[in-house]
């Protein structure tokens, strides 16, 4: 998501002071997690930053650690259309909790951040026009409810998913015990806030030497410059470092990605 004048000044204040977090290149990658097997093909790293996403180059990093990671309980902060879900749902046996507002996520003009326009009427699954009807807009967000979780749900794996609605800073996490789960990807709001208050739910509840990543995070000056949501990320993690070294035995940034990781203490 692009920068916006508001932002410009706080944006060149991170950028001259960013957090000191080591960068771990694909090919070394198993090295750092402990996994036997290198990451394959390590030609996902060609893509430059700004061309890369989510489907394809960065699924590739995320299936390659659930497939050796071999979580049996997953937890996400943002489903969307359920693409990260899907990896792990597809490389290994756990049970999947999500995070999602029913109604999508707003910028704070009021905008949907994740619009959809892929809901014409013949590329829709039977169950999704069962739910919309021929009444609902073809417009409207991708990431509430109708449309979270859409390919794992065609892909036929919603037995496997706990998918929860709500805000994920009222999210009750009490009846959790500490270390139920084993990995964590943290994807939803990407304003410092959110990312700190899932952060912060999130890692009690990870187990000892689990693994925990965020998305959208990188430390390429010039991204940084032109992605607010990683601007929030960024911001969030490192106004949160002390905290997070205390919780963590390891984290670093995967190069290229936009993912960072850690392993819990």
């Amino acid at each position: 998501m692009p920068t916006d004048s508001a932002t410009q000044h706080g944006c060149e204040n991170l950028v001259s002071q960013l957090p000191p977090i080591p960068a771990v290149t694909l090919d070394r990658l198993h090295e750092r997690l402990g996994f036997d097997q290198p990451l394959c093909p390590t030609g996902t790293g060609d893509t430059s930053m700004l061309d890369r996403a989510m489907d394809g180059d960065d699924t590739a990093i995320l299936c390659y650690i659930f497939r050796h990671l071999s979580p049996k309980r997953h937890l996400e902060f943002g489903t969307w259309l359920g693409t990260g879900a899907l990896c792990c749902l597809t490389e290994c046996d756990a049970t999947v909790w999500t995070l999602n507002l029913p109604e999508g996520e707003k910028h704070p003009g009021g905008t949907w951040a994740y619009p959809a326009s892929v809901l014409k009427k013949d590329q829709r699954p039977a169950w999704l026009q069962e739910i919309i009807g021929d009444g609902r807009p073809s417009r409207f967000p991708s990431d509430a409810v109708g449309l979270v979780g859409l390919h794992y749900l065609d892909a036929g794996y919603g037995k496997r998913v706990c998918q929860i609605y709500c805000d994920s800073r009222e999210w009750d996490t009490r009846q959790y015990p500490p270390g139920f789960f084993d990995s964590v990807l943290i994807d939803g709001g990407h304003t410092e806030d959110i990312v700190a208050s899932d952060t912060r739910k999130a890692l009690p509840l990870l187990r000892p030497g689990g693994i925990v990543l965020w998305h959208d995070f990188c430390l390429e000056p010039k991204i940084i410059e032109t992605c607010s949501s990683t601007i929030g990320v960024v911001t969030a993690i490192k106004n949160n470092l002390n905290w997070l070294e205390q919780e963590l035995t390891d984290l670093f940034w995967i190069k290229p990605s936009w993912l960072l990781a850690g392993v819990k203490a």
